[in-house]
């Protein structure tokens, strides 16, 4: 099983003049140390308008500065917003091939179309054309990574001619995933060929998801890449503690992630009645507001993986043995101050990446050092 991190830029409040810088630069050196400690990839967001919860609207500039810090880690978008009020697709395939090369060749490209109201509607988009507009967004990309002139003629999107240039230099292009949330989401990405994101903390959806998706992976029909992914990521909030003190503010990272996260589909619900609240609670498999549960109630949630090493292990074996390929931590929830993540990747890479993966050397000491 393989580990990544997943960036929301998160920026509580109360906001002074260096909040975000703060945020950014931390975010900064905690990949460097992800990298060196063993973590095989590092995931950024797209978010727009989502105050607090997420301070990232531009991740193909924050990956340059990335991939010039490390060596070894994959940077993969997760997601670019793929409908064309948000990016147009000729320019998410130039700005990934450009990240591709000058990463080495280590860039993924996750997408998605955006499951909150305060986006669509601040960029205009049109609930109704979202699913088509990213399936066409969809074979512009390759096209325009493959093909040496791109020519398109969709419904939503008509390109004349053009040659698209920089190319990626993974060949035939680098890795492609879809974010899941709905039910057949993860049937629609198995078949056009993509990995699974599926960003559900429901661990009994998520299994049956994974089976779905294997299922429809065997007959897929509309494959849309030139090379098939068929891996399949979840998601977990985990902070590797070494006291009680250090657990308490792991969760309440945690909670505080929880509840905002919630918090960000309500409006979406009450528009367009996309998300029942029964499907709400279900979908982050929680009985009440995170804010609401106890330290004990929140650290049984199956995807709270916070604890002692050997507690943090045991959940994630769960994991392992259900099939997940790729287990992807928040680490930057809430306010869980930046000495404390970088302890907690630390940690990660001497007990938890080892353990899953012997073949990984555990990090020196000097770069363990580092983190404290």
């Amino acid at each position: 099983m393989q580990f990544g991190m997943l960036y929301e830029m998160e920026t509580p409040r109360p906001w002074n003049k260096l909040s975000e810088y703060n945020v950014y630069h931390e975010a900064l050196a905690q990949i460097e140390l992800a990298d060196k400690v063993g973590f095989d990839y590092v995931w950024e967001v797209e978010h727009h308008f989502l105050e607090e919860y997420s301070h990232s609207p531009a991740p193909e500039v924050f990956y340059g500065a990335v991939s010039q810090r490390t060596k070894n880690i994959r940077l993969a978008h997760g997601v670019r917003l793929l409908p064309h009020r948000f990016n147009h697709p000729i320019k998410v395939a130039e700005q990934a091939a450009v990240l591709d090369i000058l990463s080495n060749g280590r860039m993924d490209l996750g997408t998605g179309r955006s499951t909150t109201a305060q986006e669509l509607d601040g960029f205009g988009v049109d609930y109704d054309r979202t699913r088509l507009e990213v399936r066409e967004a969809l074979d512009v990309i390759v096209k325009a990574w493959t093909e040496d002139i791109l020519e398109y003629k969709g419904e939503t999107i008509q390109i004349p001619p053009r040659r698209v240039v920089p190319k990626p230099i993974q060949v035939p292009h680098p890795p492609m995933w879809m974010a899941c949330v709905a039910p057949d989401s993860y049937e629609m990405a198995a078949d056009r060929g993509l990995g699974v994101l599926s960003f559900n903390f429901n661990w009994e959806q998520v299994q049956k998801a994974m089976e779905i998706y294997r299922e429809r992976c065997k007959d897929r029909n509309d494959v849309v890449v030139k090379v098939i992914n068929e891996r399949f990521a979840g998601v977990a909030i985990c902070h590797v503690a070494e006291n009680k003190e250090e657990e308490a503010i792991g969760l309440n990272g945690a909670r505080w992630f929880l509840h905002n996260v919630a918090k960000l589909f309500e409006p979406l619900m009450v528009k367009n009645n996309l998300y029942s609240y029964e499907y709400l609670r279900s979908l982050f498999d929680l009985g009440a507001d995170a804010n609401d549960l106890t330290d004990a109630q929140l650290k049984e949630h199956p995807m709270v993986t916070v604890g002692n090493p050997d507690e943090v292990n045991r959940k994630l074996e769960t994991f392992a043995q259900a099939g997940l390929d790729q287990t992807i931590f928040f680490k930057q929830a809430g306010r869980i101050p930046h000495k404390n993540i970088m302890r907690s990747i630390s940690r990660i890479g001497q007990y938890v990446i080892p353990y899953f993966n012997p073949h990984k050397a555990v990090p020196s000491e000097e770069t363990l050092f580092s983190a404290k």
